[in-house]
């Protein structure tokens, strides 16, 4: 039965890592229902803070650990603690505002048979869409000051058309970028465990960018399959937390370049950030 060979498959092979902060209960029993479809899998919920029903997480799903933090720790380091407790093979990070179809959770074994097939790969990431449907930007070249101004800052994006701003035809391709997005990460476990983990320097964004540069310059590859989508409920929809997102991805770049580049390349992004703050008071970092 080929059903059961799946879920076998996915039993003796995946960990589900899920971190939470500030979510709902009900939404995070759904992703991880939908994922297991009645497969055994071991689940690793690590809470940063606060659950609206969190008694029904335990009660409503087969979790095998759920750890709660006294404080928020921040993602990369959330991520290390559920890895490091894991016992499989593979590691399948997960945002909880994802919404998996079971159809498309199914090509994960493929992901993984491809990455034991060929053992160069850390990493595997699928296409990730917006609740309008729209894509999310989930793999990508690593991030320079030109490519973030053409595509992040909103009136050089609007006046600037060019191959650097990332088109949606960029993720219909099976590909081998540079990195790929946290939200929906398949790593191999071992290699995530020797290379370090996620760099906690990385409070949120930017942690996945990292991994997978190091694991590149470590002679591994990272692998893009568009044939799974996912849609991604992103929470960060009041302007506070769109606040500290913009906050903490501009945090995320600053430490990338600091580790990776040269001190003159780290003055002109902050000096650059210096004059959006100027301009954006809501972006003046604490």
């Amino acid at each position: 039965d080929s059903t059961e060979y799946w879920r076998l498959q996915m039993a003796s092979k995946l960990t589900l890592i899920i971190v939470l902060y500030n979510n709902e209960a009900n939404e995070v029993i759904s992703l991880v229902k939908s994922v297991l479809a009645g497969t055994k899998i071991e689940v690793i919920i690590v809470n940063n803070g606060w659950v609206k029903n969190g008694s029904l997480l335990s009660r409503e799903t087969q979790i095998t650990n759920y750890i709660i933090n006294r404080e928020n720790m921040g993602f990369a380091k959330a991520c290390n603690i559920g890895a490091n407790i894991a016992k499989t093979r593979y590691l399948l990070f997960l945002n909880p505002d994802l919404v998996v179809e079971k159809k498309n959770f199914k090509n994960v074994l493929n992901f993984m048979n491809f990455m034991n097939k060929n053992s160069d790969f850390a990493a595997a990431g699928c296409k990730i869409i917006n609740s309008d449907s729209s894509l999310q930007h989930s793999c990508g070249k690593y991030p320079t000051i030109p490519n973030i101004m053409l595509d992040r800052l909103p009136v050089i994006n609007k006046l600037v058309k060019t191959e650097l701003i990332r088109q949606n035809r960029f993720y219909l391709t099976e590909q081998e970028p540079d990195w790929i997005c946290g939200a929906f990460m398949l790593a191999r476990r071992d290699v995530f465990l020797k290379l370090g983990g996620f760099d906690e320097k990385y409070f949120m964004y930017g942690e996945d960018v990292d991994f997978c540069y190091r694991a590149k310059k470590a002679g591994y590859k990272i692998k893009y399959f568009p044939e799974a989508e996912i849609v991604h409920y992103d929470m960060g929809k009041s302007k506070a937390r769109k606040r500290n997102k913009a906050i903490n991805m501009r945090k995320g770049f600053t430490i990338f370049f600091r580790k990776y580049k040269s001190p003159f390349y780290c003055f002109i992004w902050e000096t650059i950030l210096k004059i959006e703050a100027f301009f954006r008071p809501e972006l003046r970092q604490n």
